[in-house]
């Protein structure tokens, strides 16, 4: 059970333009806590490990809720609901790791409150930085010095800065992308285990490989770097997979908690690193439907 504290009471600011948030962020409350979908900022609240003096509410900024494709590059507005970036039809079937948010980012409920913004802020072992990371993707960050993109396991924003825009390549014909979490209950949204993989390939030859897992050392989100290396020109078989995966998996440190231990997590990724590799070859190949 959650000892939930007694809300203090805070400011509330409500701008109607990016501009006049960032004057506000600037010169009267630098320090001000976001509100966009509220998922995590109210239970934080409530269990008193957030205690704001002021709270700027910036739902109404309708021109940061988008999902468009430009010129190969994929755009979506830091105020987009995760179940319509989700959903959208701009994005190919092939990338299944943001389709399949439907069925592992929580309740249907909190897929239409909690935005991608907000999720890549909060840090920590959340979805949206894992798939986001896996394309290669980049976050866009607005503040008092302008703008700057930042990768988005290293985000870290500054006073008066706020996330208004993930941004993604096409990854092009032959690739696809897999997402899936190890959780301890259905749809509670929190992952034993995450993970996310992208594979790009010229005939039956990898070209290029994403791996990305929640822990791999510590409770930090990182790339299976020497694994994504090895893929490389490799053909699409699953005869070497298991060993390969399991050598390099056998190198991360995650650690444990009261969901699960260090090396029951280390057992999991191999699994999940393994079933996407070989749904990303089986999609490539024709043995998955398109």
């Amino acid at each position: 059970m959650y000892d939930l504290k007694a809300v203090p009471s805070f400011d509330v600011y409500v701008p109607s333009t990016i501009k006049e948030l960032l004057e506000i962020l600037r010169e009267k409350h630098p320090n001000a806590v976001i509100y966009a979908g509220g998922t995590d900022l109210m239970p934080m609240m409530k269990r008193g490990k957030i205690r704001p003096e002021a709270v700027v509410d910036i739902t109404g900024l309708t021109e940061l809720s988008y999902v468009k494709a430009d010129n190969g590059v994929y755009r979506v507005g830091g105020l987009t609901t995760i179940q319509d970036f989700a959903t959208s039809p701009l994005i190919p079937e092939k990338y299944f790791s943001i389709k399949w948010l439907t069925k592992y980012f929580g309740a249907e409920t909190t897929r239409n409150m909690a935005t991608v913004g907000g999720n890549v802020v909060s840090g920590g072992e959340r979805d949206v930085p894992a798939i986001l990371t896996s394309l290669d993707g980049h976050v866009k960050i607005v503040g008092p010095q302008g703008e700057r993109l930042d990768a988005p396991l290293e985000l870290k924003l500054g006073h008066g800065e706020i996330v208004t825009e993930l941004v993604f390549p096409d990854w092009g014909l032959g690739s696809v992308s897999w997402f899936s979490k190890f959780e301890k209950r259905a749809s509670n949204g929190i992952g034993v285990v995450t993970a996310a993989v992208s594979l790009k390939c010229d005939d039956d030859r990898v070209e290029k490989a994403r791996i990305v897992l929640n822990r791999v050392q510590g409770k930090t989100m990182g790339r299976l770097t020497g694994l994504e290396e090895e893929l490389v020109d490799r053909r699409l078989s699953s005869f070497y997979l298991r060993d390969l995966v399991e050598r390099h998996v056998a190198s991360i440190k995650p650690a444990g908690d009261f969901r699960a231990s260090g090396e029951f997590r280390k057992h999991v990724s191999k699994v999940l690193i393994v079933r996407g590799l070989e749904f990303c070859m089986k999609y490539l190949t024709g043995a998955v439907s398109k």
